[in-house]
C-alpha cells in the first residue's frame, strides 16, 4: 500500500507539552546565539588613548599637568591663609573684650576716688599689645591671600590658554576616534551578520523542506532564534534612520511570504488541506468541490438553512447504496469501489466499507 498521509492527533497534554519544549528550545537557541555573538563582539576595537598620542603633544599635557599641579598648591596655601585670619579674629576679638572690661574696671575704681593699679595697667597694656599684633599679621595675612589671589589668576588664565590648544588636538582624537569607532562597529556588526544569516537561511530551508516532518519544532524553534538575533544585529549596529526602511521592508518581506503562501494554499492546497477539506465537506453534507448541498438518501428533500439541512416527511426511495454526482459542479462524490462493490466517497483515499486505497 503506498503511503498517504495520516497525521494522528496527539492528546492536547501531549500538544501543549510539544509547544512549551518548543518554546524553551528557542530561547536556548537565543542564548546560545547570544553567547557566540558576544564572543563576536569582544574583539578589541580603536584605543583612544594611543591616538591621543599622536595628536596631543606631551610638552603640552605636562605644562597643563604642571599649572594644575601649581594651582592646587596656591589654593591650599590661599585656604592656609584664611584660616590663619580666623584665628587672628578670633585673637583680636578676646583682646578687645579684654580692654574693655580693664577699662571699666579702671572707671569704675577712678570714679570710686582711686587710682588704677600698676597690674591694670599692665594688663591694659598686654591687651593692647596683643590687639595691635594680632591686627598687623591680620593685614600681613590679607596681603599674602592678595598675592595669592593674583598668581592663582595668572594661572588660570594659563591654564585656559593652554586648555584651548589641548581642546583642538583633543578635537582631532575624537574625530579620529569616532571614525575609528564606527568602522570597528560596522566590521563587528559585519562578522555578526556573517555568523547568524547563514543559519537564519538554513533555518527558513529546512522550514520549507521538512514541511510535513515530525521534528519540524526543532527547525521553526532555529528560524524564530536566529530571526530574533538578526534583528537585534541590526538594531545596535545599523543607523536608526537607516533600520527604520530594513524594518519596513522586512515586513513588507514577511507579509508578502505569507500572503503568498496563503494564496497558494488556497489555490493549490497540499495533500493534507485538500483532504481535510474532503472530510469537513463530507461531514457537512456538501460537495467538497462547489459547496453545494449533497441532495442524496434522507437529504435529497431537505430544506438546507444556515444551521444545516432540516429533514421533513419520510425519506424517498433513494437509497444513501446508490452512486451520486454533485447536480451543481458534476463531481462524482459517491461511487461504486473497485475491490467490494460497495458505494463509497469518491473524494477521500480510502473505502469506508473494504478499507481500499482509492
Amino acid at each position: 500500500m503506498t503511503d498517504t498521509f495520516k497525521k494522528p492527533n496527539a492528546p492536547w497534554p501531549l500538544r501543549l507539552a510539544i509547544g512549551f519544549l518548543s518554546l524553551l528550545l528557542t530561547l536556548f537557541f537565543i542564548w546560545l546565539l547570544s553567547f557566540m555573538l558576544n564572543d563576536i563582539g569582544d574583539l578589541p576595537g580603536p584605543d583612544y588613548n594611543a591616538i591621543q598620542k599622536r595628536h596631543v603633544p606631551e610638552e603640552k599635557l605636562n605644562e597643563a599637568n604642571d599649572l594644575a599641579t601649581q594651582l592646587v598648591g596656591v589654593e591650599k596655601r590661599i585656604k592656609r591663609q584664611e584660616e590663619i585670619q580666623g584665628t587672628l579674629q578670633q585673637s583680636m576679638r578676646n583682646a578687645e573684650t579684654a580692654l574693655t572690661k580693664i577699662a571699666d574696671l579702671q572707671r569704675l575704681s577712678i570714679e570710686g576716688g582711686g587710682k588704677p593699679s600698676e597690674v591694670d595697667r599692665q594688663a591694659m597694656e598686654n591687651a593692647r599689645s596683643r590687639f595691635y599684633t594680632a591686627q598687623d599679621e591680620y593685614e600681613s595675612a590679607n596681603e599674602t591671600i592678595t598675592t595669592l589671589n593674583d598668581e592663582r589668576h595668572q594661572i588660570k588664565q594659563s591654564i585656559a590658554s593652554i586648555d584651548a590648544e589641548l581642546r583642538q588636538f583633543k578635537n582631532k582624537s575624537q574625530a579620529e576616534y569616532n571614525d575609528a569607532r564606527r568602522s570597528h562597529d560596522l566590521k563587528i556588526a559585519s562578522l555578526k551578520l556573517v555568523f547568524v544569516v547563514p543559519l537564519l537561511l538554513l533555518a527558513a530551508w529546512l522550514v520549507k523542506k521538512k514541511r510535513g516532518s515530525i521534528y519540524q519544532p526543532f527547525n521553526w524553534a532555529a528560524l524564530v532564534a536566529t530571526f530574533w538575533m538578526v534583528w537585534l544585529v541590526m538594531w545596535d549596529y545599523f543607523p536608526r534612520d537607516f533600520f527604520k526602511y530594513v524594518a519596513i521592508l522586512a515586513a513588507i518581506g514577511i507579509l508578502g511570504a505569507f500572503l503568498t503562501w496563503a494564496i497558494r494554499s488556497s489555490a493549490r492546497p497540499r495533500k493534507a488541506t485538500l483532504l481535510k477539506r474532503h472530510r469537513e465537506a463530507y461531514q457537512n453534507h456538501r460537495c467538497p468541490a462547489c459547496d453545494f448541498p449533497i441532495l442524496r438518501g434522507a437529504f435529497q428533500q431537505a430544506v438546507w438553512t444556515k444551521r444545516g439541512p432540516k429533514l421533513h416527511g419520510e425519506a424517498p426511495s433513494q437509497t444513501e447504496s446508490s452512486r451520486y454526482t454533485c447536480p451543481s459542479c458534476g463531481e462524482a462524490l459517491f461511487d461504486q469501489c473497485g475491490d467490494c462493490g460497495e458505494v463509497t466517497q469518491t473524494l477521500l483515499p480510502y473505502c469506508s466499507a473494504c478499507g481500499r486505497e482509492s
